[in-house]
């Protein structure tokens, strides 16, 4: 098959829900694998479903190298075969990928890169398909400020600076990696499971007299419940 009629990834783009939807559903030997696809390298990690009780597993990284094939710059064929042994070894039942929005809620150059690299991974059945499917995660949860017209207010505001270099200032070239994304992941669609985590760590710690860390922000738990979980509910 020529590059040019190959498939592209958003045929197989799902919702976040989505593959949580299929995580509940083989809980019981499914896993979640997230991707951060870097300027180098791809990183990744490996999550089962939080009733599991497992960590999350960071697998080791795979450095991106590339060739020349049909006057196109693709993926070298051991990175596909590295990703394949990776879906089947864990039972993959769907991917995550690090979604590298600008702040201002705009897709930029990190985005297309990332759709370009997915596009490659897609040529592989064996790697994404219908029954695993991708979805774009940005852990930073970044909205779009625009208007109506298509004004953002915040580029109204004056500023001080004599000079502004965007590419370093403005764009984000990286997502958040792998296990961060993973993590962010579950705390937006297993709360419960993050909460009860948290209250056990809260009766250790008062039983030893040792503070522990908070898992969630309480301002965001205070969000999520009165708003999310509602919304939640109505999609289900």
């Amino acid at each position: 098959m020529s590059l040019a009629m190959a498939p592209n990834v958003t045929k197989f783009l799902a919702a976040p829900g989505k593959i949580a939807h299929a995580l509940d559903w083989r809980k019981q030997a499914g896993s979640v694998l997230s991707l951060h696809i870097g300027t180098h390298s791809i990183d990744l990690a490996v999550t089962t479903h939080p009733s599991m009780k497992n960590p999350i597993q960071s697998l080791p990284s795979i450095p991106i190298e590339s060739e020349t094939r049909g006057n196109q710059k693709v993926l070298k064929r051991h990175i596909l075969e590295e990703l394949s042994s990776i879906v089947e070894d864990w039972k993959v039942c769907g991917m995550v990928v690090s979604w590298p929005v600008q702040k201002e809620g705009w897709c930029g150059a990190p985005c297309g890169k990332v759709l370009h690299t997915l596009d490659q991974l897609v040529q592989d059945s064996s790697i994404v398909s219908s029954s695993r499917p991708v979805c774009l995660w940005d852990g930073h949860h970044f909205l779009n400020t625009e208007d109506e017209w298509g004004r953002v207010a915040l580029y109204g505001v004056p500023s001080q600076k004599l000079e502004h270099r965007a590419s370093k200032e403005q764009y984000r070239e990286e997502g958040m990696v792998a296990a961060d994304i993973a993590k962010d992941y579950i705390r937006h669609h297993w709360p419960e499971f993050v909460m009860n985590l948290e209250r056990k760590q809260s009766e250790k710690a008062a039983s030893t007299g040792k503070p522990k860390g908070l898992l969630l922000d309480p301002k965001w738990l205070n969000a999520y419940t009165k708003f999310a979980m509602p919304a939640k509910a109505s999609l289900c």
